[in-house]
């Protein structure tokens, strides 16, 4: 089904051949699409800052979810099914991964041997300067930003799945949850936009518990329920 679905995506995002696009809501998944079609678009001209506390590089072997892989994918690594939807992988140089903490050891290996630039939630909070200095490094001419809202504080920011009510302290497995707020992330990408053109922006794992339960509550009660 999730094949289905992205191919249905890159039809879409092929008959309109857009030059920049937002996509909003999903999961990380949805970036896999637009991110593979300006690779092919803008090739050696793009980058991509992925902004996440997960370097989402894991495959079916390491995790079941597709979710956490997508980075891996459009580096053409992970699950042949999705890999091959990405006609020009990008290289591991070109990556900037921002507000990763704590990688799970394979995640660890895996960016300390493709030699992946990472910017940590206290130097994104202290000006960011390891994603500016890559960006003029690199002489970036064109950046698809990505937004995993777990990188945000689940205390401060409710609606991602590290905010989950009654959750127990080990239900997500011990893997790193955000340490950044709103401000911080806003600030980030439009430094990062003022001295390369963005193309790309998708914002991912929005998880309304508030909004689900009131739902849930709603279909429960007399003359609004079934």
């Amino acid at each position: 089904m999730l094949i289905n679905q992205l191919s249905k995506a890159r039809q879409l995002i092929e008959k309109h051949t857009p030059d920049s696009l937002v996509v909003i809501g999903g999961d990380c998944l949805v970036s896999l699409a637009p991110f593979s079609w300006f690779l092919e678009k803008y090739k050696d001209k793009l980058r991509i800052l992925w902004i996440d506390s997960h370097p989402d590089v894991q495959t079916p072997k390491e995790y079941k979810n597709a979710h956490a892989h997508v980075l891996g994918e459009l580096m053409g690594n992970g699950d042949s099914d999705f890999t091959r939807t990405v006609k020009h992988p990008v290289s591991p140089q070109k990556i900037m991964i921002a507000g990763i903490h704590d990688p799970l050891p394979y995640e660890a290996n895996f960016i300390s041997e493709h030699k992946i630039q990472t910017c940590s939630p206290e130097q994104v909070r202290s000006g960011a300067q390891p994603v500016l200095d890559w960006i003029k490094n690199e002489k970036i001419e064109y950046l698809a930003i990505h937004i995993d809202l777990d990188v945000l504080d689940p205390h401060n920011f409710r609606s991602v799945l590290f905010a989950k009510p009654g959750r127990g302290q080990h239900d997500f497995g011990d893997v790193a949850e955000g340490k950044l707020n709103i401000p911080d992330v806003v600030k980030l990408a439009n430094q990062a936009a003022s001295i390369s053109k963005a193309v790309g922006l998708t914002i991912a794992e929005h998880l309304p518990w508030d909004a689900l339960n009131l739902k849930n509550m709603l279909e429960e009660l007399p003359l609004i329920g079934k």
